[in-house]
């Protein structure tokens, strides 16, 4: 069996396996496999078919490594390929299977197409009172709700006297996108536009909104995955009136697509990811990073990695009210007072003349709570890596002989994406 001509792709040093492909340059008949090895063995093929078999001995054959990866990628990239050939039943393969999926990979090009339709007007944009979508359930797919962003957005719509449909100028407005049935117990879902929605609420003006409704028999079709990879590309970050999708919104997509059985460095993740805006490949740019950060978190949390967890910025109209009934219940005990800080800026003289000025209004008040959030992991790492510790030793010797205690609460940090 002469091999005529052979090619690879540049592969890394620390591939597990790789995607190989034989052509009969006689009939151009293809065999498609996965090899689980280093390149350099002496492994040639692991066909059942006799009739490849046979044709190996006589015909002229080129020879092709198409990609290096994890074993399980190789697996998945082997499946899509023979999948859409319909190998085992297509008289060009020797393939006598098509592979085994290893995982539910989205369908980019169905969900850019719903994506484009929404974009081009296909479905109507109608006004709807805010009370509708008030308590309605919602998806969050930023890392984190950003509090200083619904703030802007409230002072435009109050600047505008409620009008949503112009608060960013002539025509430019705020618009929700919602999927119908896709919510908890078949209600409501949407998955476009939170910030929008609450900043309206807080508005002492506004009392509806332009919503675009993707009818169930639609987006019944659509998975989890393709659901979020959706509201992704209406966060990309050519999108200038809205707030963009970030890198740790980019690097929680990624690994929310772990959880779901993806490769953190699938095809698919670099395609979505070039949708969003971000540029590059698995081995260079923008893309690399947020790759390689994802796999990161992914290691480091491998035991206690939870699906769609998104951080809680207590200063987003969503949590004001948890940290404020917080206070109120450390407030409402006998002999204590409540206060809320950022970890990001903790201050001891503000926590001793709080403390202090509530006891010259009540004399029996002789303990503090701190209720602590954190705006960041990079804070909360702070907090917990020596600032806490070192900060708590200064304000015992302070206080040592005053007869008040101070103690400290510190909020969750993480809540689930979809309410």
């Amino acid at each position: 069996m002469p091999i005529v001509s052979e090619k690879s792709v540049l592969g890394s040093n620390s591939y597990e396996a790789y995607l190989y492909k034989f052509v009969n340059l006689n009939n151009l008949k293809i065999y498609v496999g996965v090899h689980k090895g280093s390149a350099n063995d002496e492994y040639l093929h692991s066909s059942r078919s006799d009739e490849f078999k046979e044709s190996l001995q006589q015909d002229d054959f080129s020879y092709e490594i198409l990609e290096y990866g994890s074993y399980r990628e190789m697996c998945h990239r082997e499946y899509v390929i023979l999948s859409e050939a319909d190998a085992k039943n297509n008289e060009t393969y020797y393939n006598l299977s098509n592979g085994f999926s290893q995982y539910n990979e989205p369908d980019f090009d169905k969900v850019k197409d719903l994506y484009n339709q929404i974009k081009d007007g296909f479905y109507v944009k109608k006004k709807e009172s805010l009370s509708i979508h008030e308590n309605m359930d919602y998806l969050q797919v930023r890392f984190q709700h950003h509090g200083d962003h619904q703030k802007n957005i409230k002072e435009c719509i109050d600047v505008a006297n409620g009008d949503t449909d112009n608060c960013f100028g002539k025509n430019k407005g705020l618009i929700v996108i919602v999927l119908e049935g896709r919510g908890k117990k078949g209600t409501d879902l949407r998955i476009d536009g939170n910030h929008s929605v609450n900043a309206s609420v807080s508005s002492k003006h506004a009392t509806s909104i332009s919503v675009i409704r993707i009818p169930y028999e639609v987006n019944s079709d659509f998975t989890e995955i393709e659901i979020r990879m959706l509201a992704n590309l209406l966060n990309k970050r050519d999108d200038i009136e809205k707030k963009s999708m970030s890198d740790k919104d980019a690097i929680k997509y990624v690994i929310d697509n772990v959880t779901s059985g993806v490769e953190w460095n699938s095809d698919i993740n670099v395609k979505a990811l070039k949708g969003f805006g971000f540029k590059g490949h698995k081995g260079k740019g923008k893309i690399k990073t947020i790759l390689t950060k994802a796999k990161q978190v992914v290691d480091v949390q491998k035991n206690k990695l939870e699906k769609g967890l998104l951080w809680i910025d207590y200063t987003a109209e969503q949590h004001k009210n948890t940290l404020k009934d917080t206070e109120k219940y450390y407030s409402n005990l006998d002999g204590w007072c409540s206060l809320s800080m950022s970890s990001g800026y903790y201050r001891l003289d503000r926590i001793l003349q709080f403390l202090r000025n509530s006891n010259k209004i009540d004399s029996s008040i002789k303990h503090c709570m701190v209720i602590i959030h954190h705006p960041n992991t990079r804070t909360r790492d702070e907090w917990n890596n020596g600032f806490y510790s070192e900060w708590k030793k200064i304000q015992d010797m302070f206080i040592a002989e005053s007869g008040f205690t101070i103690e400290y609460n510190v909020m969750t940090e993480w809540t689930t994406d979809t309410k």
